[in-house]
């Protein structure tokens, strides 16, 4: 499964915190890099260091074009801090790249298949889109999925 990263920011120590789209938090420790990749000794710069972003798509961080750690080895290797909630623009993220990639389609493929933008899709998938319920219906179709909307409370 490929995790994304929705936000990340440093710590002390060239420590790495990033949560996911899941809401899993993970603290990695760039350090154990240094010796292992020369490039990545350019982190004990900390002007450098705290500029990591999270890239593009979501899959890694980096700091600038040489520099980058993907996601997968922070979850991977990171350590478990906590489970933040997330928020209902997130869970659809998640929901609909996970639905997308089970089904085997790119965003490409599903934009043919629904008549959403591709750069629409990526937007909802990436967390920055607001679909409406209309969208997210022709998303299910074109995924050959049902939609389920729930209000949830106390009962």
């Amino acid at each position: 499964m490929l995790h994304k990263i929705y936000t990340v920011k440093t710590k002390d120590n060239f420590i790495l915190e990033a949560v996911f789209f899941d809401g899993t938090v993970r603290e990695y420790d760039v350090s154990r890099l240094f010796s292992l990749y020369p490039q990545m000794k350019a982190l004990e710069d900390q002007k450098l260091f705290s500029r990591v972003q999270v890239d593009a798509g979501n899959y890694g961080v980096s700091w600038n074009d040489e520099l980058d750690l993907d996601a997968e080895t922070i979850w991977e290797d990171g350590v478990f801090l906590r489970r933040e909630s997330t928020s209902v623009m997130l869970q659809v993220a998640v929901n609909l790249s996970k639905a997308r990639e089970k089904a085997g389609l790119t965003q490409k493929q599903l934009a043919e298949r629904t008549g959403i933008y591709q750069a629409d899709i990526s937007k909802i998938e990436r967390g920055l889109g607001n679909p409406s319920v209309s969208t997210l219906r022709r998303l299910a179709e074109g995924l050959d999925l049902e939609l389920k909307i729930e209000f949830k409370g106390v009962e």
